[in-house]
């Protein structure tokens, strides 16, 4: 059988279609149904719902604080594989005197396309999610978030926090030089404060000191089991999101100025109900009347708006991740050498207000103070709930409310062992000098801030 050029070139377009359709099961007109379909029929339904608050699209909302969280996970992971592809945790001397996992951060340098840039995008997005987790709890807890029904997804968020420190912790003995060596003996000799503080140091070192044992199982650690357990919780935290009716706000929104109507687009009517009359249900009770629900008339599609704006922040994200990592390049000091210790000798940035605490007292700053916030941070939902039904408080419709005057007391005591905390934090980095004595940045000559 012949076929003309017309007919091949129609049916090459059906193929086309077809390949298209198995892959794209719906189109991108205007109508409702069609933004339903975008959602339900890929990845994001697991993520987003088809519709949204227009409260929800707001940036000072949420600040894209836990998005950005999100996709600087995303970043981790993917760099973190590729430095896999070279990285060996390995103390082995090799024929140049030099330990093989630091041989390998040198080649990074000089002998791997791009692999300085790697490097520094893998490093400056660990410290950032850091950095951006503990703010996005900052906002949660100042916003009320947290309260019924998100009480557990608050807890679900603490633990997410605790891991993300603990993976970028693990991560920072790998390169092996004097700031990681260093750094992670200090951090682990705070552990030993704590009851049974000797057993989990055993289990971290496999030694009695920090040395090849502890590098191979902080690498095992960093790359599979820590990731593992991260991604599971952040999992959780996002289904418990969409099982909670989304991001918190407030009963009544219709005194906030939310983003018009007229931004979100027309959608046609697609509808298989051709007919033009509609139909309401009216109903007849005694007593009160059935209550309405006028937030309804605010919901919008997550589709275009929503995912256009989780796309511009990823777009943003990565421009100023590519210029901090072209530009600032990940410190690298000398092979680690336990018999030269650095002084002074300090944790990574997020463990220096530790460090600082435990300068003052063992006890009280390396066990008594950071194993009562911790608690308090896991258990404050459900302390608050017993206080409020223990003495008949009745708190409705705070929730999602920035610096809700109801809250005063609450956010007072949050934001001063937020600000405590980062104090402490400045002053370990830049007022610590040889043998934790105070000095001036400009006189700080040696340490300095990881």
């Amino acid at each position: 059988m012949r076929l003309t050029v017309a007919e091949i070139k129609s049916k090459l377009i059906i193929i086309a279609r077809k390949a298209y359709q198995s892959i794209i099961r719906h189109g991108f007109d205007n109508s409702g149904l069609t933004k339903s379909k975008i959602m339900f029929s890929g990845l994001l339904m697991h993520i987003q719902p088809v519709k949204v608050h227009r409260r929800s699209l707001k940036f000072k909302t949420t600040l894209g604080l836990g998005l950005l969280s999100f996709y600087l996970f995303i970043v981790l992971c993917i760099t973190g594989i590729l430095l896999m592809f070279h990285y060996v945790p390995s103390v082995s001397v090799g024929p140049d005197g030099l330990p093989e996992a630091y041989q390998r951060m040198l080649n990074l340098r000089s002998n791997v396309f791009w692999g300085v840039f790697v490097r520094n995008m893998h490093r400056w997005a660990a410290h950032g999610m850091v950095a951006l987790v503990a703010l996005h709890m900052l906002r949660t807890f100042l916003t009320g978030s947290y309260r019924s029904p998100r009480e557990f997804n608050w807890v679900v968020g603490v633990i997410c926090l605790l891991l993300t420190v603990l993976l970028s912790y693990t991560g920072y003995l790998l390169p092996w030089d004097q700031l990681a060596y260093w750094g992670v003996k200090v951090g682990t000799e705070i552990a030993k404060i704590a009851p049974g503080g000797e057993i989990i140091r055993g289990l971290l070192l496999g030694d009695n000191d920090v040395g090849g044992e502890a590098l191979l199982r902080f690498y095992v650690l960093h790359v599979a089991v820590l990731p593992v357990a991260l991604t599971i919780f952040i999992s959780i935290h996002f289904f418990r999101i969409r099982k909670d009716g989304g991001l918190a706000r407030p009963d009544d929104t219709s005194q906030e100025k939310h983003i018009p109507l007229t931004e979100m687009g027309e959608v046609k009517n697609n509808s298989v109900f051709k007919e033009a009359r509609s139909y309401k249900l009216v109903e007849i009770v005694r007593g009160t009347e059935p209550k309405v629900n006028e937030e309804v008339d605010q919901m919008v599609f997550s589709w275009p708006k929503l995912i256009v704006r989780e796309v511009i922040v990823f777009i943003f994200l990565m421009g100023i991740l590519s210029i901090v990592s072209l530009y600032f390049e990940a410190p690298l000091e000398g092979p680690a050498d336990p018999n030269h210790p650095t002084n002074p000798s300090k944790a990574p940035w997020y463990f220096l207000g530790l460090q600082e605490l435990v300068s003052y007292n063992a006890f009280i700053g390396g066990v008594a103070l950071p194993g009562l916030i911790v608690a308090l941070l896991l258990f404050f939902p459900y302390i608050e709930v017993f206080v409020e039904t223990l003495f008949d408080i009745k708190r409705g419709g705070i929730s999602g409310k920035w610096f809700g005057k109801e809250r005063i007391l609450e956010n007072s005591i949050f934001l001063t062992i937020f600000a405590s905390m980062f104090v402490l934090i400045i002053i370990g980095s830049l007022f610590r000098g040889a043998n934790w004595e105070f000095v001036y940045p400009w006189n700080l000559h040696s340490g300095g801030v990881h």
